[in-house]
């Protein structure tokens, strides 16, 4: 079981909590890949655009990383939060993978009220079952591109959209590029996909 403590790309320290891409993301759809635990071949199984956090599995010790954190928690282990932790990414690689799973992360955040968590999802079932119950300091943003799209205008939920180029942006919405607007409750934004290189110049 192991946090990923991250200086760079976010405002301050950010611990990351990651499990395998694909393999634990059960709503997953325009973005699915699934990078095999053994030989770390890829398994794309897309039709928009690949998971961009699915490129670090190319490493063995990513994959085994992320995966013993994935057998750890569906054992039902909880993780331990770092006692410097003051900002937890939940998932900056998978995703809530069954309803008990993100019942363990409520929890955990009422255990700690005074960090601030968040995390993309595109397990949206889970969380409209417990749309009363998210604690105040998790934030959580849909991401358009699941099985359960529909749940996202239906429940009015916090969302993302990754478009290809500003040229794809209908809303007059911030770009997130350090999970800035992420962090922020109520506010929707949009993704660049970073699997486009023009984007990655132009921040």
């Amino acid at each position: 079981m192991k946090f990923t403590r991250k200086t760079e790309y976010y405002t301050g320290v950010v611990y990351e909590w990651n499990l395998p891409t694909g393999h634990t993301c059960p709503a997953a759809k325009e973005c699915l890949v699934k990078v095999n635990r053994e030989t770390g071949k890829f398994t794309n199984e897309s039709d928009s655009y690949r998971c961009y956090a699915a490129s670090a599995e190319r490493f063995p010790g990513v994959r085994n990383m992320r995966w013993n954190n994935f057998e750890f928690a569906k054992d039902g282990g909880i993780p331990t939060i770092p006692e410097k932790a003051n900002h937890v990414r939940i998932h900056s690689a998978g995703d809530f993978f069954n309803q008990k799973y993100f019942d363990m992360w409520l929890e955990l955040c009422r255990q700690h009220p005074d960090v601030e968590f968040w995390a993309y999802t595109k397990s949206l079932r889970y969380w409209v079952k417990r749309i009363d119950d998210i604690p105040s300091n998790l934030v959580l943003t849909a991401s358009y591109g699941g099985r359960n799209d529909n749940l996202i205008e239906e429940h009015n939920l916090k969302h993302t959209i990754v478009v290809h180029s500003r040229s794809d942006m209908v809303h007059d919405w911030p770009i997130d590029y350090n999970d800035d607007e992420a962090r922020k409750p109520k506010v929707n934004f949009y993704l660049l996909d970073n699997n486009n290189k023009e984007n990655r110049k132009s921040k």
